[in-house]
C-alpha cells in the first residue's frame, strides 16, 4: 500500500462533485487567535501539537476541488514493499486528516457516509457513536481489526460536517504493538482543533 494512497484514492473519488475554491496557505497572517505552532491546513482549521505525534504532510491534494489532506506519524518509521512492489514507508500509528469543501450540505453528507462505508470496508468496525471535542460533534467509528494485507490493525475515525460547507474524516491507525487507546487518542486530537469561521 503506497503512502497515502488510501486518502488520495477518496480525494480523486470525491473531485466531481466538489466545489473550487483555494490552496493552503502556509504563510503569511494567521487568522484571529491561532498559534504559530498549530498546523494549518488550508486556513479553514488549525491543529494544536499532540505529544507522541508530528506533523508530516500538509498539502492539498486537489485544492481547486476544495480537497486538502494533512497527516501525523508516531514512532520510527519502517520501509516496506507495498503489493505494487513499491516502497512505503509505516509508522506505529499515523492520523491522517481530510477536509472536503461542498456548495451544498447534500452532497457533504453523502461524503460522510461514503468515507464510513470505505471504512468498514477495510477495517471490522464497532458501534458508531457521537461525540463532541472543540464544539464539534463528530461521529466516531472504532476500527476494531484490519482486514486482509491492511498494514495498519486498528484506530479509530471520526466524521465531521462543519457549518462553513465542509467535512472532516480524521483517522488515527494504529500497528501491532502501539501503546495507547485509538479512541481516547483521537479524541484527544479533535479537541486541539480550532475552525476559522471568520
Amino acid at each position: 500500500m503506497k503512502k497515502m494512497k488510501r486518502i488520495i484514492a477518496l480525494a480523486a473519488l470525491c473531485a466531481l462533485a466538489l466545489s473550487g475554491c483555494g490552496g493552503p496557505s502556509a504563510e503569511g497572517a494567521l487568522p484571529p487567535g491561532w498559534e504559530r505552532t498549530w498546523v494549518r491546513v488550508a486556513d479553514l482549521l488549525g491543529v494544536e501539537p499532540m505529544e507522541g505525534f508530528s506533523p508530516s504532510e500538509n498539502m492539498d491534494a486537489l485544492g481547486v476541488a476544495g480537497l486538502y489532506y494533512a497527516t501525523w506519524t508516531a514512532g520510527e518509521g519502517e520501509t516496506i514493499t507495498n503489493d505494487e512492489d513499491g516502497e512505503a514507508i509505516l509508522y506505529d500509528a499515523q492520523i491522517y486528516l481530510l477536509i472536503q469543501q461542498f456548495k451544498e450540505s447534500g452532497k457533504a453528507q453523502a461524503a460522510l457516509e461514503d468515507w464510513q462505508d470505505r471504512e468498514r470496508e477495510n477495517y471490522e468496525a464497532g458501534e458508531a457513536v457521537t461525540e463532541t471535542h472543540a464544539g464539534q460533534a463528530f461521529t466516531v467509528l472504532p476500527l476494531l481489526a484490519g482486514k486482509e494485507s491492511n498494514p495498519y490493525t486498528h484506530g479509530a475515525a471520526a466524521f465531521a460536517l462543519h457549518e462553513g460547507g465542509w467535512a472532516l474524516c480524521v483517522e488515527l491507525l494504529c500497528r501491532d504493538g502501539f501503546e495507547g487507546e485509538p479512541q481516547a487518542l483521537l479524541g484527544e486530537f479533535l479537541d486541539g482543533f480550532h475552525y476559522n469561521d471568520g
